[in-house]
């Protein structure tokens, strides 16, 4: 069969294009091979190379038994059940436990294919770190102990201290050679309702792909500072102060293992005076010390994952405990700091936030830059006039008590 010179350039183009197609499809296969074999897990020098695709963060966690120490402890059956939100999130996790525990959690996690993820470290509770206190402690609560719970004991108070040796162990082993460290508690709750409202794997892994090199952590009220003097601790301890939520926090190397540290060094003072309740009453030092190396969600407990970043749940809490507290208290860099994120929130991010709240935070921002940064000041002004145009709402509530706050606005000038 004979065919024009015509149509052979024609079939030699459309053969051009099917040999393109090929060499596409080819390239496809070479990355998706790559890709493969980057999650892989393969030795180096004792650590398991960081795989492609998983946050470049380890989280440490633990769980260990007990009710032999304490029958009015929350049983095992429990504590397993309220670790499985965490135990099916696909990032490296570190898990300090027992041999009570451990077959229990490897079970859950194993059935979501995440072993891999995983570092199992199992240890006897009297080989912790801090169990050579427990004789102190006990002898402390036998003399003091104005928070005693039949819920918790002294190795429950251990425990919770230990969670500064076990993310420090974990930050020198870095047995998934990761950049960025943090602590999460086990017991989250279904659907990590402890930590995050309406929570999905996907918004806690865009929290850990963005983990700074700060130590971040969540305030969750404000604590007179004058319980930083050594003189204050006894009325300190007196009652549990919600000062940060303790349950998830991150950090970079070289901040963490610093304040690490200094709240072992806490601790220890805290003890050798007679006092101690878990680990966020320590943090009340950490806050002032550390203050530029600190980055602040703001929020209760059930809003952490949902404020790392911004502060969009829970506006009127933040106000109520946080903003007023520092203003009342008379923290003006702290409320000036916490007022610029949540406006922030409320004006970009769409932060639900009722009118007569977002007036009176506004009024807060003003007066906490008047006395930490005076030469803001009439931006402030400007801007909540600015608000009260904008938003009729805003400016009825204004406008209730519009003299008084144009007295105040008159110091500005």
């Amino acid at each position: 069969m004979n065919f024009s010179s015509e149509e052979l350039d024609c079939v030699k183009e459309q053969l051009e294009g099917i040999k393109k197609e090929i060499e596409s499809i080819k390239g496809e296969l070479i990355s998706t091979k790559e890709e493969v074999n980057q999650l892989k897990i393969s030795k180096n020098n004792g650590n398991i190379k960081h795989i492609s695709g998983v946050p470049d963060c380890t989280l440490t966690t633990s769980c260990f038994d007990l009710t032999r120490f304490n029958n009015k402890s929350r049983n095992l059956n429990e504590a397993i059940n309220n670790m499985k939100s965490l135990l099916e999130i696909p990032c490296y996790l570190v898990i300090y436990t027992d041999k009570i525990c451990v077959d229990l959690i490897k079970e859950i996690r194993n059935s979501f294919n995440l072993d891999h993820l995983t570092n199992y470290v199992v240890t006897n509770f009297e080989d912790l770190y801090y169990y050579k206190y427990i004789d102190t402690i006990n002898s402390n609560r036998e003399k003091y102990w104005p928070t005693k719970d039949e819920r918790t004991c002294s190795e429950n108070h251990l425990l919770q201290i230990s969670k500064l040796d076990f993310v420090l162990q974990t930050i020198e082993k870095n047995p998934f050679n990761t950049t960025k460290f943090g602590w999460i508690d086990a017991n989250l709750n279904k659907n990590c309702s402890k930590i995050c409202k309406d929570f999905s794997i996907n918004m806690f892994l865009n929290v850990l792909n963005n983990v700074s090199d700060k130590f971040h952590l969540q305030i969750q009220s404000v604590t007179d500072k004058k319980y930083k003097n050594i003189d204050n601790k006894r009325e300190y301890y007196e009652k549990y102060r919600w000062v940060m939520c303790g349950a998830f926090y991150t950090m970079g190397k070289q901040i963490g293992i610093k304040i690490l540290n200094r709240l072992n060094d806490l601790f220890i003072e805290a003890t050798m005076l007679g006092y101690g309740h878990g680990d966020e009453l320590l943090y009340l030092e950490i806050l002032d010390e550390f203050y530029d190396d600190i980055d602040r969600g703001y929020g209760d407990y059930g809003q952490i994952i949902n404020n790392y970043f911004n502060p969009i749940q829970n506006i009127q809490y933040i106000y109520s405990l946080i903003i007023k507290k520092y203003l009342d208290m008379g923290y003006h860099k702290e409320c000036y700091d916490c007022c610029k994120k949540v406006v922030h929130s409320i004006e970009e991010l769409n932060a639900e936030c009722s009118p007569a709240f977002y007036i009176a935070i506004l009024y807060c921002y003003y007066i906490a830059t008047y006395y930490y940064k005076k030469d803001e000041c009439k931006n402030i002004i400007h801007h909540i006039y600015d608000v009260c145009e904008k938003n009729p709402d805003a400016k009825n509530y204004f406008n209730e008590k519009k003299e008084f706050y144009e007295q105040q606005f008159s110091y500005a000038n």
